[in-house]
C-alpha cells in the first residue's frame, strides 16, 4: 500500500512546487518521495534545493548527510554533517557519521578525533570503541587496540570479532597465552571462524 502511495505523493508535491517554487516544505516532501521511490539522485538534487532556500532546515541537512554517506560520497557527507553540527551541536549521530566518513577516506587522525567527540557524549559506545580498535590495529598501536577491544568485550562478551582482534593484538605484542585465550573465545562464539583456527594453529604449531 505504501509503495502505491508514492506516485500520488510525488504528483501532489510536484504540483505544489510548480505552484510555488519556493515552497520549502513541499520540496522537502518531494525529496523524501523521490528517495522512497528509489530515485536517489533526484532526491539529493531536490534536498540540495531545500537547503539553498532554507539554510537553517536541520532535517534537510540530516537527510543529505545520510544520503551522501549511503552513496559513499564521503567528502559531501562530512560537509553536510558539519552543517548539522552548526545547527544542532549535540546531535548524537553527527560526529559518528563524520568519523566514519574520515575512516573510509583513510584520514585516520581526523577519524580518531571525531570518534573521541562521540565518546565524550557516550563513553560506552561500543561501536565506536570497535572502530577505534580497528584504526589502532591498522596503525600497529597494539596497546591502544587492546584497550578498545577490551572495552567492547566487557560490554558485549558475545562479540566474537572483538575477541579475534584482541588475539591479533596480543600476538603482535608476543603475549602468546593471552592471544590463544582470545582466539579460543572467538572460536567458542563462532565455530566456523576459520581465521581464529588458523591463528591458533600458528601459535600452537
Amino acid at each position: 500500500m505504501q509503495c502505491e502511495m508514492v506516485p500520488k505523493t510525488l504528483e501532489a508535491c510536484c504540483k505544489a512546487v510548480e505552484l510555488n517554487p519556493e515552497n520549502v516544505e513541499a520540496r522537502y516532501q518531494l525529496a523524501l518521495g523521490y528517495h522512497q521511490a528509489r530515485r536517489v539522485k533526484e532526491a539529493i538534487a531536490e534536498m540540495q534545493r531545500v537547503v539553498i532556500l532554507d539554510p537553517q532546515y536541520l532535517a534537510a541537512h540530516c537527510q543529505l548527510s545520510l544520503w551522501y554517506y549511503g552513496r559513499c560520497m564521503f567528502h559531501a557527507a562530512i560537509e553536510a554533517t558539519k552543517k548539522v553540527l552548526v545547527l544542532d551541536p549535540t546531535n548524537p549521530w553527527a560526529n559518528y557519521r563524520i568519523a566514519r566518513s574520515y575512516f573510509h577516506l583513510g584520514k585516520l587522525d581526523l577519524a580518531i578525533q571525531s570518534f573521541g567527540k562521540v565518546l565524550e557524549a557516550d563513553p560506552t559506545h561500543i561501536i565506536v570503541h570497535y572502530d577505534l580498535g580497528i584504526i589502532y590495529e591498522r596503525r600497529r598501536m597494539w596497546h591502544d587496540a587492546i584497550r578498545e577491544f577490551s572495552q567492547v568485550v566487557s560490554e558485549n562478551p558475545e562479540d566474537s570479532s572483538s575477541h579475534f582482534h584482541l588475539g591479533l593484538a596480543y600476538k603482535r605484542l608476543g603475549n602468546r597465552d593471552l592471544a590463544v585465550g582470545a582466539f579460543m573465545a572467538a572460536l567458542s562464539l563462532n565455530a566456523e571462524d576459520t581465521a581464529s583456527i588458523e591463528q591458533l594453529h600458528a601459535l600452537q604449531g
